[in-house]
This record gives C-alpha cells, structure tokens and sequence, in this order.
C-alpha cells in the first residue's frame, strides 16, 4: 500500500465523555477536528487536563469516541498499529523491570513480521551501553529513549507521543530531542502531546492549541510565533504636538500592521516593528507616560487557554 499521499491522521468531530460516579459526566473532549499530512510535526499544546490524552487515546483505538471517527492512513488505528505503520509512546504502561534492555527489545522485535535490527534501533537511540542494564535500573530519560526504541521496531510512518518527556531533567529532555530531530529528517510523521510550550515552539512545524477539550488554535508555529513579535506602546502626547504628531504616525502606519488609538492625549499603539513609531512618540516635545512592551508566545498560549468561554474574543483581540 502506497501511504505517500494519504492522509497520516484524520480526525472527525471527536466527542468523549466520563461518567463519574455520583456526578455529572464529563467532558473531555468536544467536536475536535483536524487533519495530519505526511511529513509533518505538530504539537498538540495545551495545560494538564485539555483533553490532549484522550484525543490521542482515540487517535490509537484505546478509548471509543462518544461520537466522530478517527483514521490513520485511511484505516481504523487498531489495524494501522498492527501493520507497524505507528510507533507510540504513552505517558502510561509500565515495562518489565526484571529485563534487561535488550531483552525487551528482542522480545518486541519478534512480535513483528519485519522488524528493523535490535542493534540498529538501540544504536539510533543511544541504548547500545545499556543493553545488558536492567530496566528497574534505568533513570527516567533512559526508559524515554527506551520507549522511543519500542515504538521504532516497526520502522512506523508515523511517531505519536503523549508528553513524552514527562518527568525528565533539562539535559534528559534536551537528548530526547535531538533523537527526535533525527527521526524528523528521517522522513517520519511526528505528533506529540506537551505542556512545554517550549518543546511545541522549537520542535513543531504546526500548533494545535487544546484547552478545555476543545482546539483554540490551530495555525502553523511560525504564525503562532509572529503573534510574539507584537508589540503594545502607549504614551501621553503634549496638547500642542498631538495633531502633527498623528499625522506622522498615519504616515508611518501605511503597510504595517499597527493599529492606533487616541483617547485625550492618550495614544495607544499595538503591533509588530513599533520602533519608528516609538522614535517620533519620543522626539515629540512634551511627551510623557511613555510605556513599550512586547507580548510572548507564553502570553498568547496562556490567553488562549485561561479562558476557553472567551475564546473567539481573546483570538481576536490577538490578530496581528
């Protein structure tokens, strides 16, 4: 089967819903839709309890939707796992701590019709040293590159990783992801699951921001990024110098993306490259108040998610 030109991930009105015992359902995730090209990598983004896990549960047939379908490559994801077209890590699922590394490899390799040579894999991912180490002995970076190991047997077409340095150090995390790297150039399919906003805005090519089971945002990293370069300049401008003051910064506005505000003698700007702006604010005789800030990408992450009942407002007061 030729997968080069279908979809790796589709994802129909995905809806779960919790029964909890002597309470209300709840949801965990509503009308979540999107599609994954070959090739890519995309971050799904969001803060604990976003609905991240279970729409990757249902991704991998592990949970059944309430409603909505899920394929990978056009197939049901229990019979795309089988044919080894998808390599998983999963923030749960104890391995067998008695067993030495290699064991466990072997034992998974075999598991397979074709399975790519133990000592490839364990070479790729740094494992070699260690084969002979059991795994009750392992640190917590060393069992994600295991885990990493195990979901490279199959040589899959597609990685999907739920928060997969979970609980690691910055120097664990910072391996992790060089592996990771290589397996991008590699030519692999990549979705992850994080909470580090600095593992989606490094690693991603695209963004799916979750938060209260629902997606917020959906863009392209880079675009999510330039939201970052916006800025916010605010200053009181002397009674004299406001009319030809104004006409300077209408002049300095054309093709850029500012948006000017003048309440009194109050001007308000917002927008990206604010710096002529701010140099004539600031040779303009009189000026006072004068305030430049620039928004992150935390700013925008967290404006996204801190509200999701003002999501539509809080994304349109974000547009650049």
């Amino acid at each position: 089967m030729n997968t080069t030109n279908i979809t790796a991930i589709t994802a129909e009105s995905l809806r779960k819903r919790f029964h909890v015992k002597g309470g209300e359902p709840v949801l965990a995730v509503d009308d979540v839709s999107f599609r994954i090209n070959p090739g890519e990598i995309v971050a799904l983004l969001g803060p604990n309890g976003a609905g991240k896990t279970t729409t990757i549960d249902m991704l991998l047939g592990l949970t059944a939707p309430e409603s909505g379908r899920c394929t990978l490559y056009g197939m049901a994801p229990k019979k795309a796992i089988n044919r080894g077209l998808i390599g998983v890590i999963q923030q749960t699922g104890s391995l067998i701590n008695e067993w030495t590394v290699g064991q466990l490899l072997s034992y998974i390799a075999s598991t397979y019709a074709v399975p790519r040579p133990v000592e490839e894999v364990m070479a790729e991912t740094d494992l070699t040293k260690l084969a002979r180490r059991r795994i009750g002995k392992c640190s917590g970076g060393q069992i994600q590159r295991l885990r990493l190991a195990i979901a490279l047997i199959p040589d899959p077409l597609l990685l999907i990783l739920d928060e997969p340095t979970a609980g690691m150090d910055v120097n664990a995390r910072r391996k992790f992801w060089a592996l990771m790297r290589e397996q991008a150039n590699a030519g692999r399919t990549i979705v992850f699951a994080t909470h580090y906003l600095t593992e989606a805005e490094e690693f991603a090519e695209r963004t799916i921001i979750m938060a209260e089971g629902s997606i917020v945002a959906d863009e392209s990293t880079a675009t999510l990024r330039a939201r970052t370069l916006k800025q916010h300049l605010t200053a009181n401008i002397a009674p004299a110098q406001l009319d030809t003051l104004l006409q300077q910064l209408r002049k300095l506005r054309i093709g850029t993306d500012w948006h000017l505000d003048v309440i009194g003698h109050r001007v308000k700007l917002e927008g990206t490259a604010l710096e002529p702006a701010a140099l004539a604010i600031l040779s303009a005789p009189g000026t006072s108040g004068f305030e430049m800030t620039s928004a992150t990408l935390e700013d925008t992450f967290r404006a996204l998610t801190d509200d999701n009942s003002n999501t539509s407002q809080n994304s349109q007061n974000l547009e650049v």
